[in-house]
């Protein structure tokens, strides 16, 4: 299992500083965008949808539909919509490319809490590419390719996730996790500690599957979890590189020794051990462990996750049940999708959270800066993230309801405390 430990709000203020940051000074973006970054934080919802080459971000119905749409930061109406995608249109090559582990040419999905900050980011490029237009920007210009943004942005993630960003201190990102570990990393509870033993001693193998690198997947273990994750955990697999893990041939995806945190030496599938360890792999290969390890031919396999292109959308392809973490769970109360009957009332209708969670977050984040960790998740721009306007599905609502074992806002009692 493997889900975020970040505190939300704090990260995303990170992230977009060390995005805006590095475009700044090695880009020539504007001295303001950060400031106007802050302005348009509404912008910021998981599952929207940027067409690159047109610089429209976009919320899709469960039909690949255009619900809503932005021109940078600015609000396209229904006409707007229509004249330059026509009536209707859809964005068919999404979903096929999310589950075969793809990423499409032309248009990005922003899946999770990493890359969704960078929305405002985006837009506010935009809005300063079409300030220096010789003409206001319409829905049927061409003339401007917004594909150009994307080099430096893509630039930015990279100078801020940069491999050797961890060791070196470079990069922003990694050297502020570590200087100051509480304002961003969540404890793990000892409730989530004792669930966690129980379902060991029930006989469930529990493991971490993460694509952070070594050295920065350690930190926040110890930090996290606490030094013990070394022996609870049947084996660890770092840099996972997903959803390749799960997309990509085995033969192109082999599992490598760590020395020092580097990868060091390629590591035949037949000698993974518990306890270890390991880089990169592929999922092919992990389900031949896990079969030894049970000594079952055909072992079910559960994954918790929070991104919906890496943990949701092509597990199928690895025969894992996708447990997807949606926090947004904690603010909406959908139907549309599967949740554990934990999250329902007793009157048949769905809770926002389990009981226990519900009480924690009453009780321990009320009046507290970690109130922002729920309040962030609504966004009064694209409002909600399961449901359209008329009462229909949005994409990631179909998505988690095709794709998803179930939903829930957080790992079962990792927000509860003693009580």
């Amino acid at each position: 299992c493997h889900a975020s430990c970040h505190k939300l709000p704090a990260v995303r203020k990170l992230v977009q500083e060390c995005l805006c940051s590095h475009l700044v000074s090695a880009h020539g973006a504007p001295q303001t965008l950060l400031q106007d970054v802050q302005a348009h934080n509404e912008m910021v919802m998981k599952g929207i949808v940027c067409d690159k080459k047109h610089g429209n971000f976009l919320k899709l119905d469960a039909d690949s539909r255009i619900l809503k749409a932005f021109h940078g930061t600015r609000r396209l109406d229904s006409a707007a919509i229509d004249k330059a995608y026509g009536s209707g249109a859809t964005i068919d090559c999404l979903r096929p490319d999310l589950e075969a582990g793809v990423r499409s040419d032309s248009f990005f999905f922003f899946d999770n809490y990493f890359d969704s900050p960078c929305i405002p980011i985006l837009g506010s490029l935009i809005d300063n590419l079409d300030a220096k237009a010789s003409e206001p920007w319409r829905a049927d210009l061409e003339t401007t390719d917004y594909t150009q943004l994307w080099e430096p942005l893509i630039g930015a993630f990279n100078n801020m996730y940069t491999p050797d960003g961890f060791k070196n201190g470079t990069g922003g990102f990694f050297a502020t996790l570590q200087a100051d570990p509480s304002t961003y990393i969540r404890k793990v509870t000892p409730g989530a500690h004792r669930w966690l033993a129980s379902l060991r001693q029930q006989g469930h193998h529990l493991f971490v599957l993460t694509s952070s690198h070594s050295d920065f997947a350690h930190f926040l273990m110890d930090y996290s979890y606490g030094t013990s994750w070394r022996t609870d955990f049947a084996i660890v697999g770092v840099h996972a590189r997903k959803p390749g893990f799960f997309a990509e041939p085995p033969s192109s995806r082999p599992f490598f020794n760590l020395a020092n945190h580097r990868e060091s030496t390629e590591l035949a599938v037949a000698d993974l051990k518990r306890g270890m360890v390991v880089a990169q792999g592929n999922c092919t290969g992990l389900n031949s462990f896990f079969s030894t390890l049970c000594g079952q031919e055909a072992p079910k396999v559960a994954y918790f996750g929070d991104s919906l292109r890496s943990d949701v959308a092509c597990l199928h392809k690895g025969n894992w049940d996708p447990v997807a973490i949606m926090e947004e769970l904690f603010v909406e109360s959908p139907s549309n999708v599967p949740t554990p009957n934990l999250y329902v009332n007793g009157n048949g209708s769905k809770a926002h959270s389990s009981p226990k969670a519900k009480r924690a977050l009453d009780k321990d984040t009320a009046g507290s800066d970690e109130d922002a960790d729920f309040t962030m998740l609504q966004s009064s721009e694209w409002l909600s993230f399961f449901g359209c306007d008329s009462g229909a599905d949005t994409f990631t609502a179909r998505l988690l309801n095709e794709r998803a074992y179930t939903c829930v806002p957080c790992l079962p009692e990792v927000m509860a405390k003693d009580s």
